[in-house]
């Protein structure tokens, strides 16, 4: 077992989803009073496995925010605008409008990433809940970053290994809005809370102690030390290793399902869905790191 990380203790029933990762967890409820010995099997079963998933979780915003809390200190979403009316530690995704909530959405395809990966200290894990679910279409994909960098070729690794990426909000935001057309400018006073930060492209997970990618393509404006069409040619060519089926797994979303990733050890993204036809609303909740 990799340090800092206990076996996790049989009060969890989890069961493979991935090849390299994922476990689905039953008979595991959110509300009430855990016992802390739970909670802290949950949070190691998250940093064993990368990613958990629980099914047929109850609607309840309440009960997300509540446990969210037992993880760790809860960061505010920079987009407040798209925050639940009654709990703005609830960041809403999706193409869902009413007069009180109006969800962050993008028609673009997004790229892989870790949430909150340009603040200073980027964010533990994230709990993301299924609302409203297309039946067609918006799959969360998720990554293996431990045993994708772990299979890197060992030149490419070694190349990779010492150097920096730096990750600014604001070239996210043009990202988004080259291919959401109509999105406004990220503002100044987003820009004066979150400055570009330089972050290892490898990092070394905190708890577990195993290496990982952190390689967020959309967020990177360029690599320290590198000509910038250099430093993206060695990103794209890292994840290209990195994107490949055997690393990734693709969730089909149905109303009430919860998935919770460690934000140190996996990247995400989402796959379209015809929001022509379907609506879709999601709840997220992100502990910060």
């Amino acid at each position: 077992m990799s340090a800092g990380l206990a076996p996790v203790p049989d009060m969890l029933d989890l069961r493979p989803v991935a090849t390299t990762f994922g476990a689905e967890l039953t008979g595991f409820r959110l509300e009430g009073d855990l016992p802390e010995a739970e909670v802290a099997a949950f949070r190691n079963a998250l940093h064993q496995h990368r990613f958990l998933l629980l099914r047929d979780v109850p609607h309840d915003p309440a009960a997300l925010v509540a446990f969210s809390k037992r993880l760790g200190t809860l960061e505010m979403h920079s987009a407040s605008t798209h925050t639940h009316p009654d709990f703005p530690e609830i960041f809403l995704v999706g193409n869902y409008a009413d007069d009180r909530m109006r969800a962050n959405f993008a028609t673009g395809v997004e790229q892989w990433h870790a949430d909150s990966s340009f603040r200073e200290k980027p964010s533990l894990c994230s709990l993301f809940y299924g609302v409203t679910c297309p039946p067609e279409g918006g799959e969360t994909w998720l990554l293996d970053a431990v045993t994708a960098y772990a299979e890197l070729p060992a030149a490419l690794r070694a190349r990779i290994t010492w150097l920096n990426g730096v990750h600014d909000l604001n070239t996210l935001s043009e990202w988004n809005r080259r291919h959401t057309p109509g999105r406004p400018p990220l503002s100044d006073e987003a820009r004066r809370r979150f400055p570009p930060v330089s972050q290892p492209l490898v990092r070394r997970h905190p708890i577990t102690g195993r290496p990982s990618l952190f390689i967020c393509p959309a967020v990177i404006s360029h690599v320290d030390g590198l000509p910038p069409a250099e430093g993206h040619a060695l990103i794209a060519e890292v994840m290209e290793h990195a994107a490949q089926d055997r690393y990734v797994y693709r969730h089909q979303w149905r109303a009430g399902d919860l998935v919770v990733w460690d934000n140190l050890a996996t990247l995400h993204t989402a796959a379209l869905f015809d929001h022509t036809k379907y609506q879709r609303l999601m709840f997220r909740t992100t502990v910060a790191g």
